[in-house]
């Protein structure tokens, strides 16, 4: 599954987010277990000096109150509180966490032969102290925090830097040169083992081009052969002054494909390099002638019941060879021309454009979405499936654009666009 953010940020954040963990849980188990220990401390103490008052209290019965620094016993017989504890009177018997007039009490109530008995102790001192560790804990928290985030930077930068070396090094990497190999400059790790993983790979890739340089380079030579030797005999013909007229047409026209076809083999072979870059492309061809020819020569595929309507809205100079341009517009005419039953195909030419609109039967939505892939045919197609590819792969190399709109059953409008940025 894709990840969201970059491995550095994931580690980095980890730390941050370990340490809130276990600082929350280290306060939690600080101030629980302080509590805890008042409860016992406090409780044990101050029953063990309520059940010794009592104790007194019964050998003295004159004896109704005591008290020390931090806590002071009442007895209660006649049914009245004294005034300074009077709060605590809805009190029933046991240990009990009282706040007063801004105090804090810890007191325990017994009863004990018909009497009560109550031990006040002022805890606020203590709960002042417990809010000062309470504080001192949550400091203790951002500092933790402070550097766990300090070190989650630091140590991100150490873990990721490797694999941003590995990185640049690939980014620079001659794929030509089959002695650069990065995994020497690794250690036996698991960078390493991506750097040797990565040169096996490297290594396929050449081999890969080889091959394809060898096929390019073999069907260059065994296609333009028997081209050349087609063209030859077509030349020899055409010198013969007693040939008729009808086999001197068709013998231009077979001169005619012969040159072309070789001029598209030498763009197909192109087109298995990289982009084209504006110094290369320095022909300047105009679209017009190429319409009106290519219209003709498809004618053949038309139904009679479908009419061809051109417009002609700009006259441009496309920097490419014609048999680029050829090839890329065949391709759009002759599609339009084959799944058009009736209606119209219309042609459109503008400054920054070549548009085909037919009324045909049209692109399902599914199978709209994958017509550029090579070898791929639809349910009605006819063809290969490699004409769209090979013209899309045509714009690609010359950073045009191909765009192709349908709907089932009411048509489809094909559009070239020159530049990026164009629009129709």
């Amino acid at each position: 599954m894709p990840y969201r953010h970059k491995l550095r940020f994931r580690i980095f954040l980890s730390y941050p987010l370990l340490g809130l963990l276990l600082s929350a849980l280290m306060v939690a188990f600080v101030i629980v277990a302080f509590d805890s220990l008042e409860r016992q401390m406090i409780g044990s103490y101050l029953i063990g000096e309520l059940d010794h008052f009592i104790q007194q209290a019964e050998r003295n019965p004159a004896l109704s109150m005591q008290a020390s620094k931090n806590w002071i016993i009442y007895k209660e017989a006649g049914g009245k509180l004294p005034d300074e504890i009077g709060f605590l009177s809805g009190y029933p018997e046991g240990i009990h966490d009282v706040d007063h007039n801004r105090h804090s009490y810890d007191v325990v109530i017994k009863a004990h032969n018909s009497a009560r008995y109550y031990i006040v102790h002022d805890d606020t001192g203590l709960e002042r102290l417990e809010y000062k560790l309470i504080t001192y804990l949550f400091a203790a928290v951002v500092i933790i925090l402070w550097m766990s985030a300090w070190s989650g930077l630091w140590l991100s930068k150490k873990v990721i830097e490797p694999i941003s070396t590995l990185a640049s090094r690939i980014r620079t990497l001659n794929l030509e040169n089959s002695s650069d190999y990065i995994s020497v400059d690794y250690t036996n790790d698991e960078v390493g083992m991506l750097a040797l993983e990565f040169d096996v790979y490297k290594e396929r890739l050449q081999a890969l081009i080889q091959r394809e340089r060898e096929f390019t380079g073999n069907a260059s030579h065994e296609l333009r052969t028997p081209l050349a030797i087609i063209m030859a005999a077509a030349e020899g013909l055409l010198l013969r002054p007693d040939l008729p007229d009808d086999i001197r047409l068709r013998v231009e026209r077979m001169q005619r494909s012969a040159t072309e076809m070789k001029a598209r083999l030498a763009t197909l072979l192109s087109l298995a390099r990289g982009p084209v870059s504006m110094n290369e492309a320095t022909d300047k061809t105009e679209l017009v002638a190429i319409i009106d020819r290519l219209t003709e020569e498809h004618r053949n595929l038309l139904s009679p019941q479908v009419q061809v309507i051109k417009k002609f809205n700009g006259s441009p100079r496309i920097n490419a060879s014609p048999p680029v341009i050829s090839m890329l517009m065949g391709n759009l005419i002759r599609n339009a021309f084959t799944y058009t039953r009736q209606g119209s195909v219309t042609i459109s030419l503008y400054e920054d454009a070549f548009v085909v609109a037919d009324t045909g039967q049209g692109i399902d939505t599914d199978e709209l979405n994958r017509i550029f892939e090579r070898g791929y045919r639809g349910q009605a197609s006819q063809g290969s499936g490699l004409g769209l590819a090979i013209s899309r792969r045509i714009c690609e190399y010359y950073g045009w654009q191909l765009k192709i709109d349908s709907v089932k059953d009411e048509g489809t409008q094909v559009q070239w666009l020159f530049s990026s940025d164009s629009t129709v």
